[in-house]
């Protein structure tokens, strides 16, 4: 099967539910909100509201389970969800929402039936794919606040680009092991982005994921539990931190930092946070073609791929590529060895395609036009065997 590249959206109208949930009354249940409706700053108008927004959550798994939770529970009016990934039993000790009956289905469509079920009044759509850079900007503007809840720095960039160039707020989050950070981008003029912290994304084999370096499960839940709580503050227009700050939150001493971000540094040295954006999303347009999706690995060779497998020996190890030729050049590896792939029409995976991804595009800067990514990675595809 030829290479194709997929994107799509779905409306989900709630009709279906696996066979272990039962919701007989759902269509007769009416939301409750009393308890916050009872808050001051809430009320019924801060009620109608919450019904009125559309708020896009990017990553339905350890951060994204609490987010979308908390915000079908206030009664917020439409959630976007955008997820690739079907539910591994290794998501399970810090994605909640679901169960192990869940395994192997679409976390997108767990996460849609999840939410039905807590609050049949919010409408869900569905993304099953990344957003792409010439889909994110038009995506963004359709939802008045974006939630950013995955490990994909690729994503975490693009998402800050679309954001200030959409003028949509956007609430990011990442955690590693016992700790996280949070950061808000108003995207407003004169405020800062995530590229005023870091202008260019790291390697991710550098930065570490919950895969690779381990994660205990309430941490993703009390990070994505304080993006819900600034999502529902932004929406309601509650009182918040004026000055512009990381936070970082320590699980093992309870400790919370906020530092400081300083405007005039960063992006504001290059033009703006608006012009740098635009710059990188330009960059990321010209290099859409980069993440192909195959069915099957045969399908990539009988394409003229060679396979360049990134992941390290142990991964490897424990996951063998099945009987199919390939060459093993480790992502920390592959621009020093850039020479041994200037024969050939390299197809670069690895478990997700984050590093596969970094890596294609990192070669293509550096003169090797020809370098591809397999899209979603080994997890990704419906079958590699």
């Amino acid at each position: 099967m030829a290479c194709t590249h997929v994107y799509r959206e779905h409306e989900h109208e709630h009709k279906a539910h696996p066979p272990h949930v039962h919701h007989d009354h759902a269509k007769a249940f009416v939301p409750d909100y009393s308890r916050q409706t009872r808050l001051r700053e809430v009320g019924d108008a801060g009620q109608a509201k919450l019904a009125a927004s559309r708020v896009l959550v990017i990553g339905a798994g350890g951060l994204g389970c609490p987010v979308l939770s908390y915000l079908a529970g206030a009664g917020v009016g439409t959630l976007g969800i955008v997820d690739g990934d079907r539910l591994d039993a290794s998501n399970l000790h810090r994605q909640t929402m679901y169960d192990a009956r869940d395994i192997g289905e679409r976390k997108v469509d767990l996460a849609a039936r999840r939410l039905a079920a807590l609050n049949p009044a919010v409408k869900v759509r569905t993304w099953t794919e990344p957003l792409r850079a010439s889909d994110a900007l038009e995506v963004f503007r359709e939802f008045d606040l974006v939630v950013e809840c995955t490990d994909d720095m690729r994503s975490r960039y693009l998402s800050s680009d679309a954001a200030v160039l959409s003028g949509t707020p956007l609430i990011m989050a990442s955690v590693y092991q016992y700790e996280g950070q949070l950061q808000v981008i108003a995207a407003r003029p004169g405020m800062p982005c995530l590229r005023c912290l870091w202008p260019q994304a790291p390697a991710p084999e550098t930065v570490g994921s919950c895969v690779q370096s381990g994660v205990l499960g309430p941490v993703p839940g009390v990070l994505g539990t304080l993006q819900a709580a600034e999502a529902l503050k932004i929406l309601l227009d509650l009182p918040r931190p004026q000055a512009d700050a990381l936070l970082l939150v320590n699980l093992l001493d309870l400790n919370m930092q906020r530092l400081p971000i300083d405007a005039a540094q960063g992006c504001a040295l290059h033009g703006g946070c608006a012009e740098v954006a635009r710059a990188a999303l330009a960059l990321a347009r010209e290099q859409a073609d980069v993440d192909l999706v195959f069915d099957r690995l045969e399908d990539a060779i009988a394409s003229g791929f060679t396979l360049v497998d990134l992941r390290e020996a142990a991964e490897i190890a424990l996951d063998p590529l099945p009987g199919v030729p390939s060459l093993s050049i480790p992502s920390a590896q592959v621009l020093a060895r850039a020479n041994e792939l200037t024969t050939c029409r390299p197809l670069l995976v690895c478990a997700s395609g984050q590093r596969s991804g970094h890596a294609a595009r990192l070669l293509r800067a550096n003169g090797l036009r020809e370098a591809y990514s397999l899209a979603g990675g080994l997890r990704g595809m419906r079958t590699y065997s």
